[in-house]
């Protein structure tokens, strides 16, 4: 009860205050009206010159065409009731004029000695009152500079004096009707303003609400996009973190996340979102206004359209560029495209800063852990797989083969007499025919077959989904591809060269990587025993041993009974 007494105090006060402040205007009104309605006069004025100008500029009126002019300015430009106009030059000589003839305003006197056109030339707009001697009574001058076609011209606005005596008059009398009325509605309006206002309050709260609510989300969203590409080990995996939550964060906007090459002259699409892109797949750094400029670039806006070269083909919908950054290179580019005539939003600009800033700094992150992880796995000379790499697929790919119940092969090569090869031409030669075999097997395997290089010489195939038989043919023109090389470096001949290969096969020979490893080195060294330039399987080395122990058992029983008939005639001949 007592907040409620309160509030209609104050409510009160505002009404008695009104009609105390009203009662004080009464007094003062008459004195001050005159002064206020001239500088209300010089107002619209001012607003009627600004719309003429706007006129003049819309219909790009010719002023070296001075009876056109002087035609538009009488019969086309729309002033108010006893008010003219007079365009003039920046050398103070009038050229038009609404209410006088072309003639007589071309033997006007110049016009720079007037105080509104000093004004107005000096610092942009001027006004004034004076007799007017071509009119021959009082009026109020408003004049204002503009630009048109390269040159400064002023245009001049005039109205009678009497017209503003003629509406205090006026004024005042509706004044005294006002009054009542005022005061009547001022009790009904504060009721209803306090109500209204009480609505508009609510409504902002719940709409502040919203908002909060709107933030809080894409602080959540851009939280989980960080820690996501954070965790991500493979542009695949990014592909998928970007596909799912940027169309939360940035709406129904086609997009798309371009890298550059190494070179630096090539960028291509990584990332996208939204549907297909219609914008270049790969492009030059130079295609790029946001890389050329090194900011972001807004085409199709409401300054500029200039979309880039390489979104040529999106015509006059927006697209945005954004340029990602992390510790201070450009590693790429953020691109958002509108499409069907639709405008950015500043918010949603906003956000895509924001999104760009977290994809710049996790696709550094990505590519050198990329890099890092591509040199701990890779042979610097030959451009293979190393020995970690080796030891890491291999049992990758037996629980492969194991799930899948296929079969899988190991090659093992060892390049002959490699060290007298070294010997006779040098570490350089040596170097040269490791890098070629490399380029040779890249070049002859599978896609899905991993080359390893794990040391020296020695070098290993995985084949996945591979048997006896198909490993063996892989070995066989692997030996026929070595054989038929042509080894020259720096003009000088380096000869033939061959190579020996021992095979191994999953499941049949064994379980285990080292197993297998081991079996196939196996192989490998029969291969050599049996002359080199060859490839050995570990079951030919199995059925090979087992023929070997079946001649040995009849050799024996051979030898057993030759052994035995012998003793027979012994005996015999002692006892004759």
């Amino acid at each position: 009860m007592k907040k409620s007494t309160i509030s209609k105090k104050w409510l009160h006060l505002p009404i008695v205050c009104m009609i105390i402040s009203m009662i004080i205007g009464l007094f003062i009104f008459n004195s001050t009206l005159s002064n206020w309605l001239e500088k209300k006069i010089e107002a619209g004025l001012s607003a009627e010159i600004k719309r003429v100008i706007t006129n003049i500029h819309e219909d790009n009126i010719s002023f070296s065409d001075l009876k056109a002019l002087d035609i538009y300015v009488k019969t086309v430009v729309d002033l108010a009731k006893e008010d003219h106009i007079t365009l003039i030059k920046s050398d103070g000589f009038p050229i038009a004029d609404s209410d006088i003839s072309l003639n007589a305003v071309l033997q006007l006197e110049n016009h720079l000695n007037r105080k509104e056109v000093i004004n107005a030339k000096e610092v942009g707009f001027g006004t004034t009152t004076r007799f007017s001697t071509s009119r021959f009574k009082n009026l109020l001058y408003s004049a204002q500079s503009f630009d048109y076609h390269g040159e400064t011209y002023i245009l001049r606005a005039a109205t009678p004096l009497t017209r503003i005596d003629a509406m205090v008059e006026e004024l005042m009398n509706i004044l005294m009707i006002l009054m009542g009325i005022n005061i009547t509605l001022v009790v009904g309006s504060s009721l209803l303003s306090n109500k209204l206002i009480q609505q508009q309050v609510k409504s902002e709260q719940d709409l502040q609400e919203v908002r909060i609510e709107q933030r809080t989300q894409e602080i959540e969203l851009l939280h989980r996009l960080a820690n996501m590409l954070a965790a991500c080990n493979s542009i695949n995996e990014a592909q998928m973190v970007v596909e799912d939550i940027l169309p939360r964060i940035l709406g129904d906007l086609n997009g798309v996340v371009s890298l550059m090459r190494s070179s630096r002259n090539q960028l291509l699409v990584k990332l996208d979102w939204g549907g297909a892109w219609p914008g270049s797949k790969t492009y030059a750094p130079e295609e790029c206004w946001a890389l050329r400029k090194g900011k972001f670039h807004l085409a199709n806006d409401k300054y500029t359209t200039l979309p880039c070269s390489h979104m040529s083909a999106t015509g006059s919908d927006q697209t945005l560029c954004i340029p990602l950054t992390a510790h201070g290179n450009t590693i790429g580019m953020m691109h958002i495209y509108l499409g069907d005539g639709k405008e950015l939003k500043e918010h949603i600009q906003k956000l895509a800063f924001t999104v760009a800033e977290h994809l710049g700094l996790a696709l550094a992150n990505l590519n050198l852990q990329e890099k890092l992880r591509e040199q701990a796995i890779s042979d610097p000379l030959t451009g293979l797989y190393n020995r970690r790499y080796y030891e890491e697929i291999i049992n990758q790919e037996i629980m492969r083969a194991h799930r899948h119940k296929q079969e899988m092969s190991i090659l093992m090569l060892d390049l002959d007499h490699f060290k007298r090869f070294k010997d006779n031409y040098g570490h350089d030669a040596g170097d040269y025919v490791l890098k070629t075999i490399g380029s040779l097997l890249l070049n002859t395997m599978r896609g899905e077959d991993t080359i390893c290089r794990l040391g020296g010489e020695e070098l290993a195939i995985i084949l996945p989904n591979t048997g006896v038989k198909g490993a063996q043919i892989a070995a066989n023109n692997i030996c026929d591809a070595v054989r038929e090389l042509h080894l020259a470096m720096k003009d000088l001949s380096l000869g033939k060269l061959s190579v020996s290969i021992g095979i191994s096969t999953y499941p049949k020979n064994g379980m285990l990587s080292d197993e297998l490893t081991k079996l196939a080195d196996i192989a490998l060294y029969e291969a050599k025993g049996q002359g080199r330039d060859q490839a050995c399987h570990y079951d030919n080395l199995i059925q090979t041993l087992d023929d070997n122990e079946d001649a040995t058992e009849i050799n024996e029983e051979v030898t057993e009974e030759e052994n035995n008939a012998k003793s027979s005639v012994v005996s015999i001949s002692s006892n004759a």
